[in-house]
């Protein structure tokens, strides 16, 4: 299996993409607007989308496989609502019955490679697709851009703030405002490794001011932009190749 890969058609507008990877040193998740469904290599879970920093246990011996959904597309597939994503932990039994659960995870340990599993996984979406909600899609990709203000968002989708908000949370977890700035820091840390001053970083990914960016990554990623700008921070899952 390749170390990532998008998913089969039909499932794009659904699913980020698919990967495998090693368990490795114990180091935290990080928030990155992503809810995703977690074959463990003992048990099959979803992993809500965080808003603080997850440890990761050590796991050397196992794979993990892992589907990736886009942002505000996992709710109505896996059947996990509103604030109830947050920072959820859930094993597939208590959300699509604990049959369906010892189906996939038989089919899931036979799997004979990653790539299997991850078909499997797919599968497993693919019978439960879902209509997206177009206004949190088009709230998520106007706040991928640095420029957009949160505030604007709501009325260039002709809603109000409450109503965007109450939509947001539904297939997010979260309003608008902890979308930003889980999306401004995956901007930070995407543009850490660079080289580039702290100062400079921060104005490129969309923070106030340094200070604002030292806030948000202890918040958020529980370390200093320096540890990110370093390198040093990794996660704690080697994907595989």
């Amino acid at each position: 299996m390749r170390a990532e890969r998008r998913p089969r058609p039909g499932l794009e507008r659904h699913v980020e993409s698919l990967w495998a990877a090693r368990g490795g040193d114990e180091l935290p998740l990080l928030p990155d607007a992503a809810v995703e469904l977690v074959w463990s290599g003992t048990g099959l879970f979803v992993r809500g989308a965080d808003t603080r920093p997850f440890a990761v246990g050590s796991f050397p011996e196992r794979t993990f496989v892992v589907l990736r959904f886009r942002p505000g597309a996992a709710a109505a597939v896996i059947g996990l609502w509103g604030r109830e994503l947050a920072d959820a932990r859930v094993g597939v039994g208590e959300l699509w019955g604990r049959d369906e659960m010892e189906r996939l995870e038989s089919l899931l340990a036979a799997a004979a490679s990653p790539e299997r599993a991850a078909r499997i996984l797919e599968h497993a979406v693919a019978a439960r697709l879902a209509e997206p909600d177009a206004a949190v899609e088009a709230a998520v990709a106007m706040l991928r851009s640095p420029r957009t203000r949160t505030a604007s968002v709501a009325g260039r989708l002709g809603l109000s703030e409450r109503q965007l908000r109450r939509r947001c949370v539904a297939r997010l977890g979260y309003g608008p405002k902890t979308l930003d700035r889980i999306l401004r820091f995956q901007r930070f840390r995407a543009l850490a490794p660079s080289g580039r001053g702290l100062a400079e970083l921060a104005a490129a990914a969309g923070y106030a001011d340094q200070a604002h960016l030292t806030r948000e990554c202890v918040l958020l990623g529980g370390s200093t932009p320096s540890a990110f700008a370093s390198e040093t921070f990794k996660t704690g899952l080697t994907r595989a190749a």
